[in-house]
């Protein structure tokens, strides 16, 4: 295999290890998400670039399978990072309703009858 082919494995392994990272992360640093999501981002229009320089006919079907597996694994698991996110934005979307429900019942208490 020639050296594109090689790089181009080397850059889905990390994209796969990158996501997987992610999934397994708790989104309380929203900037981590952010990093995320703009090196990913990068990585996979890298991955773009190289690929369109590999003959993909020379190289031979098992390593092409073989990366092919490797793309749906992505795929299943940006799956899974949507699902996971979804539910983080249900979970901060509650948390904002209940605080906001706390402040509009703390604003109906008058103390100014207190002595």
């Amino acid at each position: 295999m020639n050296k594109m082919v090689h790089l181009f494995e080397e850059f889905i392994t990390k994209a796969i290890n990158m996501t997987e990272a992610i999934i397994d992360s708790d989104y309380i640093e929203t900037s981590k998400l952010e990093n995320f999501t703009e090196n990913r981002d990068r990585l996979l229009s890298v991955l773009d670039q190289i690929s369109q320089k590999i003959n993909w006919e020379e190289i031979p079907q098992e390593n092409r399978n073989d990366l092919n597996r490797k793309i749906e694994f992505i795929k299943i698991l940006d799956v899974k990072l949507l699902a996971k996110l979804q539910e983080h934005k249900e979970e901060v979307k509650k948390e904002i309703e209940q605080t906001f429900k706390q402040k509009e019942n703390i604003k109906g208490y008058n103390l100014t009858d207190v002595k």
